[in-house]
């Protein structure tokens, strides 16, 4: 089982995908990893990378900030740009 991920800006959603293994987000205060059944959280972001693996490749997005919503099969990015 995969996680779902969307990346969405003021403007439109950047990206979305259900098949994500991984996904490195940067965090206000460092940079953390999300995997299948994490435990539900909200985050501020800072600028920086993200990060989604999927099936061992790598898509990478940056960010100049913003929010992340976190449950076990989904992860919702609120980015600022």
């Amino acid at each position: 089982m995969a996680i779902r991920v969307a990346i969405v800006t003021p403007d439109r959603i950047l990206y979305e995908t259900e098949k994500a293994d991984l996904v490195v987000l940067p965090g206000k205060v460092g940079g953390f990893g999300v995997l299948k059944r994490h435990t539900p959280l909200l985050s501020a972001l800072k600028k920086g990378r993200i990060t989604i693996r999927e099936n061992g490749a790598g898509r990478e997005f940056e960010i100049s900030g913003g929010f992340v919503e976190v449950l076990p099969d989904k992860v919702t990015v609120l980015a600022e740009s």
